[in-house]
């Protein structure tokens, strides 16, 4: 037995130079049919912190991109372009305190084999800051007016407060929280859904917050003054519309209108409306807008402008007209033709306006059949209509609306 031990440890030198040589020719022949390349990895490296602790949070130093050079098989690469391999860099922050440190990037490609040659940045120069959620009460920024017959009090937010977490030195630089209220002559109570935010001394934005709830309502009372009343505006008409014509619409701006008084008696008998001026609709055939006065109580004052807008808007009744037995006259026959027409005359129906109508002559409409380039032969054409009469009217039908031509060549000794 030892000396078959003797034997296998004199060997042992050759095993170790076989095992080297196989090693090699392995090495050899995988280089050989799948040779190692370097390049750049092309998929989007992830970035990654790891160990920040809950209440600290990384505002400014991360990097945007990392490029990473790689050694890696042929087949590798092929893997990474038809897999889209992923690779991260990690940034590990544990242990940081508040403030700008310098830490090393580590990058992690998911796959092998691979050997990562060179990658940067390799460092990043972070700043950690401090996180943490502070309480704000609301304001109300208001704008705008409401008219002089009202007040508004004062407005109520719900929830008064909200709570708002970022960084410390983000939460530093707040000055005030507000919502901004819209007031656009209301005349009746505001509640609205406002969005909060947070504002420096100078009255810019603080961005990056969280700020829980985002919205706010707040309800703003608006209540009349003393002495004061709105009565709607009584359009006051007389007459009628021109014959031929007709109102199709017939309305005042504003509608409604605030009168003052010291006297509430005489305040609370007045009727709920104050009349205009008359207008007279028989002085009118046209569209028309127009200013005109208030017929105000006596011992009240109007507030605000003393007139109003009053628009009227008038059209033309439409109608139709028949117009029978006008003559059909053949144009555009060459010479050497004679023609005859059946029937002769046709009638037409038009419509337009009532008045326009009623002005129309027969003698006013011209009906044509036009021949040109036509030779002998009979033909069914139907007529044209042609009248000197304004845009609005319109033919709505020709009877009948086509006619027989019949079309004759003049023989030579017709013509001597």
């Amino acid at each position: 037995m030892k000396k078959l031990f003797l034997e296998i440890l004199k060997d042992i030198p050759l095993i170790l130079v076989c095992i080297l040589l196989a090693f090699f020719i392995w090495v050899f022949a995988t280089m050989t049919t799948d040779p190692t390349e370097e390049g750049r990895f092309s998929q989007t490296v992830s970035i990654e912190t790891v160990g920040l602790e809950e209440d600290m949070m990384i505002t400014s130093g991360l990097p945007y991109t990392v490029s990473i050079n790689l050694r890696a098989p042929n087949s590798v690469w092929r893997r990474i372009s038809l897999e889209r391999t992923s690779a991260k860099a990690i940034v590990d922050v544990t242990g940081l305190e508040p403030g700008v440190h310098t830490v090393p990037i580590t990058v992690q490609v998911g796959i092998s084999p691979v050997q990562v040659v060179s990658f940067t940045p390799n460092t990043a120069t972070v700043t950690v800051e401090k996180y943490e959620t502070r309480e704000y009460s609301v304001e109300v920024e208001e704008s705008g007016d409401i008219p002089t017959a009202f007040r508004a009090e004062t407005p109520v937010v719900s929830p008064e407060k909200v709570k708002i977490s970022g960084t410390i030195s983000q939460l530093d630089t707040i000055n005030k929280v507000a919502v901004k209220l819209e007031r656009n002559n209301n005349t009746e109570t505001i509640e609205q859904s406002l969005s909060v935010a947070a504002y420096t001394e100078d009255g810019k934005t603080v961005r990056d917050l969280t700020i829980q709830p985002e919205k706010v309502k707040v309800t703003e009372e608006i209540k009349m003054r003393g002495g004061y009343r709105i009565l709607s505006v009584k359009l006051s008409v007389k007459g009628e519309i021109s014959t031929g014509y007709r109102v199709d619409d017939l309305s005042v701006d504003p509608g409604f209108v605030t009168v003052y008084s010291a006297d509430k008696e005489l305040l609370n008998s007045l009727n709920s409306f104050i009349e205009t001026e008359t207008i007279m609709l028989d002085e009118i055939n046209t569209t028309t807008n127009r200013k005109v006065g208030l017929n105000i109580p006596e011992g009240v004052t109007l507030v605000g402008d003393s007139t109003v807008s009053v628009n009227v808007v008038v059209s033309a009744v439409e109608s139709t007209s028949t117009f029978a037995q006008i003559p059909v006259s053949p144009i555009g026959l060459d010479d050497g033709y004679i023609v005859s027409i059946s029937p002769e005359d046709i009638d037409v129906y038009v419509a337009g306006p009532m008045v326009t109508l009623a002005e129309i002559e027969p003698s006013d409409i011209h009906a044509v059949v036009e021949l040109q380039d036509l030779t002998e032969g009979s033909y069914q054409i139907a007529p044209k209509v042609e009248f000197t009469a304004p845009e609005t009217i319109t033919v709505q039908s020709i009877q009948p609306a086509i006619i027989e031509v019949q079309i004759t060549k003049i023989s030579d000794e017709e013509i001597r």
